[in-house]
């Protein structure tokens, strides 16, 4: 399995602090050494976006394509659990 597909498994089970998403998937990418913080870009994108959760594109600057992580808030808006992940050409 690639570095890039473990990490994305450990996405899949995230759950944090909603103001902090985008900050634990770059650390997690960083973290099973798919690349350097610096070259992973995480934003909001409603394009995305289901019914019961919010759509971000993440993008690691050389390789093919990106993925989105498709996250719901909890019910006090406090917590953001990772509801799905897909791979997008």
């Amino acid at each position: 399995m690639k570095k890039i597909d473990e990490a994305i498994d450990r996405i899949k089970t995230l759950e944090c602090a909603t103001g902090n998403l985008e900050n634990r998937i770059v650390g997690i990418l960083e973290e099973y050494g798919v690349t350097d913080r610096s070259k992973i870009d995480v934003n909001r994108n409603n394009n995305f976006d289901t019914e019961e959760a919010q759509g971000y594109k993440v993008k690691i600057e050389g390789e093919p394509g990106s993925f989105v992580v498709l996250a719901k808030s909890g019910y006090d808006d406090y917590v953001a659990e990772v509801v799905d992940v897909y791979k997008k050409s």
